[in-house]
């Protein structure tokens, strides 16, 4: 796996709580030097002592710390993902209660109070899986990636910025609603089994699918129809006028659903919206290609 250095340096600010008590240090001190009192000034020192050892501790907290990759599952919106994180440590005390933040629209961390720890494992991998969710469809690209920790009072917050290829990659959501058009390429199919019947030729038949023994045999017309329809290539398309009638979310939705019933049914499909084309194509590669070009589609 490659490295991924830091961007920038580590950075520390007191919390809430953290400036309450710096006030509270503050107001001591005067009311200690004023009344001349040991007590309150010793109080006070204990106290601030206290607000120092939290500021050193926090910023140690995150010292020494690698991210070496990060990855995230595709996912479809309402669907739940998960973002993998592996990292390295030079720290021989570990690492406590660190916490992602990652600021975008297309996925949200289930559990916003999720944190993770580390003990010592110099030189290991360290794997952390944190589940999201998809929730608006999109393709982006994070190049950096905040750590932080609160560790271990939560006077300060340390954060530090890891540098990132990090794609977040969000299908649009699957619903069966079938307000699609699906055109089947019937002159594609190849009838060179018995899986098919004969109908009476039609003006308008194509000629592939003219039955050319029967015709020799009879010198009568004839056309086969596959008993397996599912089997021929097929185009899910959605028009302009289909989109402006039930919403493009709701179209886009429909040609997902599809998409990946075809895909499992091992049926050749294309896709036709907007001005974007593909050709009937069939694996994994292809479903992808779809799904992305979905994901993208602006109206």
């Amino acid at each position: 796996m490659e490295t991924l250095s830091k961007t920038e340096q580590t950075y520390i600010i007191p919390t809430f709580d953290g400036m309450k008590l710096l006030i509270l240090n503050l107001i001591l001190l005067i009311i200690g030097l004023v009344y001349a009192n040991n007590y309150v000034l010793l109080f006070n020192f204990i106290l601030f002592c206290l607000f120092l050892g939290s500021m050193y501790y926090t910023h140690f907290n995150l010292q020494g710390l690698i991210l070496v990759s990060a990855k995230l599952t595709p996912v479809h919106v309402n669907e739940v993902g998960v973002l993998t994180l592996h990292f390295k440590t030079h720290s021989r005390f570990g690492h406590h209660f660190l916490k992602l933040r990652i600021n975008n629209k297309l996925v949200q961390i289930l559990d916003q109070d999720f944190n993770f720890s580390f003990s010592e494992n110099l030189g290991g991998i360290l794997k952390v899986e944190i589940p999201t969710k998809g929730t608006r469809r999109g393709v982006e690209v994070f190049n950096r990636i905040c750590i932080e920790t609160l560790f271990p009072f939560h006077l300060f917050r340390s954060f530090s910025y890891f540098k990132s290829s990090l794609e977040i990659l969000v299908f649009p959501e699957k619903k069966d609603l079938n307000i699609h058009t699906t055109l089947e390429n019937l002159e594609d199919k190849l009838y060179e089994g018995d899986d098919f019947i004969l109908n009476n030729f039609q003006l308008g038949d194509s000629l592939k699918r003219v039955h050319w023994k029967k015709l020799a045999q009879t010198s009568r017309w004839y056309t086969k129809k596959a008993l397996t329809p599912d089997d021929s290539p097929v185009t899910l398309q959605s028009g302009p006028e289909s989109i402006e009638k039930f919403g493009l979310e709701n179209q886009l939705s429909s040609l997902t659903f599809a998409i990946i019933y075809h895909q499992y049914q091992n049926t050749k499909y294309g896709l036709s919206i907007g001005n974007i084309f593909l050709p009937p194509n069939h694996g994994s590669q292809h479903l992808l290609k779809c799904l992305t070009l979905l994901a993208n589609y602006e109206n």
